[in-house]
């Protein structure tokens, strides 16, 4: 079972998935009967919590990724923290957040058949996304202070789409260009492709909600 390095990589992104789905419920859950009952101070002092803790396991997870079974612990840990993250974001955005998670599903299927199977090349893309990554991180550093928001907003947001579907583009042909190399078949190997995939598609997912709750303003 799970013989190949694709194989390795798909079980452990659909178990990050499904680990990020559930933290993300079990946060809607708490969120929801605290707008409720309006205690809002408590909204966000969980969501900076969660925020915090979810950082800490990530940076936790970089420096274990090759540590069985430590590794594999802590990716747990970090989508389902992550997953928590999202779940004030998906509760607010409501039907937004469904039509995002729809178009995310389609591009990640869509880009991996692409990158996978039609034999070209995207190992180019990779300096051009760095640098877009770098623009998008500092554009957001600086919206923390200053709202970015109508046109500005939706080019923003449409920028952070391109550059994480250009991701999984590029994650994805890597994936198959290393599959072939033995040596790479393992499951710390699997676990690095997990994690750039998994964050590819959170970030895609977060983008595409704020571009559609930009459009439906």
């Amino acid at each position: 079972m799970f013989e190949t390095l694709m194989s390795k990589t798909f079980v452990l992104l659909s178990a990050s998935l499904v680990c990020a789905y559930l933290g993300c419920l079990f946060a809607q859950n708490i969120f929801k009967k605290l707008i409720e009952n309006q205690q809002f101070s408590k909204v966000k002092t969980y969501n900076w919590i969660a925020i915090i803790v979810d950082i800490i396991f990530f940076i936790i997870l970089m420096f274990t990724s090759k540590i069985m079974p430590v590794n594999m612990i802590f990716m747990g840990l970090f989508t389902f923290t992550s997953g928590f993250t999202l779940g004030l974001i998906t509760l607010v955005a409501g039907d937004v957040a469904q039509k995002a998670l729809g178009i995310t599903a389609l591009t990640t299927f869509a880009t991996g058949l692409i990158a996978m199977y039609s034999g070209l090349d995207f190992a180019w893309l990779g300096k051009f996304l760095f640098i877009g990554l770098i623009g998008l991180i500092i554009v957001g550093i600086i919206g923390l202070f200053v709202k970015i928001k109508g046109t500005l907003g939706k080019i923003y947001a449409s920028f952070g789409v391109i550059i994480f579907t250009g991701y999984l583009l590029y994650d994805f042909n890597k994936l198959a260009k290393v599959k072939m190399i033995a040596d790479a078949n393992n499951w710390e190997t699997a676990l690095d492709f997990a994690i750039s995939l998994y964050l590819d598609i959170v970030n895609l997912f977060l983008y595409l909600i704020q571009l559609l709750s930009s459009s439906n303003n």
